[in-house]
């Protein structure tokens, strides 16, 4: 609904500003596919994404749609504007760290302070989950569960909860991380993660946190990105097991995703991982020049091989 008032409000706008149209003198005659295609010029042209347009587009369309069926008469015109069609959009690479990338940002917090356990295990966390930002600031000590099958209750979009199975090394880092910093078993109630004046950390606190470690390594391995939010661990975590082939119904749980479509942009993702696992295995099944078997001495073959003529 908010989409839609935006769309006309912005649509009015430049019909006033750009057009000089009075607007009290606007009818319906005058919404044609022309004005359309004009404010849609005008929107790409002011730095609006084709995505966006396509948005602003899409709700004009169900504008016309719907007066049609009082202005019959304009009906021819209201097709019109409905047939327009929507530009094509260039889908962006999704940003991910590697497994090398990941494990070195992960690693890079020095954990013989109290501040470096308490960012590592953050760190961690963030990518062994697979959760978003706010999943892991909302994050409660009574969330956690380390017995026999270690597990993390989040609370994702629409205070729907999901469980998540978290690896043994998690486990046992989780482990330290709260018998360090939790010392009153009272306190279960309490944000697992705290900011300096002992508050819930923030989105911008794990923001801050990555962007330390990011510049860190960058001292010293200029090729390592530049920029690393906090949704690329999500991004990681899930590019990493599409690639070890877990079945996408299991990833679209563990992510929370409500349709699996959007869990299939990270397959489609994939080529590059592919590539990289496809070489890797490569030289363990293909042997070098010298062990590869000459076809030409395997007379049986040469034999089958010219009754296709």
């Amino acid at each position: 609904m908010l989409s839609y008032k935006d769309t006309l409000k912005l649509f009015v706008r430049f019909l006033i500003n750009e057009q000089e149209i009075n607007i009290n003198q606007f009818t319906m005659k005058d919404f044609t596919r022309k004005i359309i295609i004009e404010f849609l010029e005008y929107l790409r042209a002011t730095g609006c994404s084709s995505s966006t347009a396509n948005q602003r587009l899409a709700v004009l369309k169900s504008f016309a749609n719907y007066c049609q069926i009082d202005s019959i008469e304009n009906m021819f015109s209201l097709q019109e504007v409905m047939h327009i069609k929507s530009k094509k959009t260039v889908i962006k690479e999704i940003g991910y760290l590697d497994e090398t990338q990941m494990r070195a940002l992960i690693n890079e917090p020095d954990v013989n302070r109290l501040s470096g356990l308490k960012h590592k295990t953050l760190l961690c966390l963030l990518y062994d989950t697979g959760a978003r930002v706010q999943e892991i600031c909302d994050l409660k000590v009574k969330d956690i569960f380390l017995e026999n099958h270690p597990t993390v209750k989040l609370s994702g979009k629409g205070n729907k909860t999901r469980i998540i199975p978290i690896s043994s090394d998690m486990k046992q880092l989780l482990n330290i991380y709260i018998n360090t910093f939790q010392t009153d078993t009272k306190m279960n109630d309490r944000y697992l993660f705290l900011n300096k004046d002992m508050h819930q950390l923030s989105r911008d606190g794990v923001k801050y946190i990555i962007d330390k470690y990011t510049a860190s390594i960058l001292k010293r391995d200029s090729t390592f990105p530049k920029k690393v939010t906090p949704h690329m661990f999500r991004y990681s975590k899930s590019m990493h097991m599409v690639a070890t082939g877990i079945p996408i119904i299991y990833i679209r749980d563990f992510l929370g995703h409500e349709n699996i479509t959007t869990t299939m942009i990270y397959a489609k993702a994939d080529t590059r991982l592919k590539e990289k696992a496809i070489n890797k295995l490569a030289p363990q099944i293909i042997k070098d020049e010298e062990s590869k078997p000459d076809w030409t001495k395997n007379q049986d073959l040469l034999d089958f091989l010219n009754t296709f003529k």
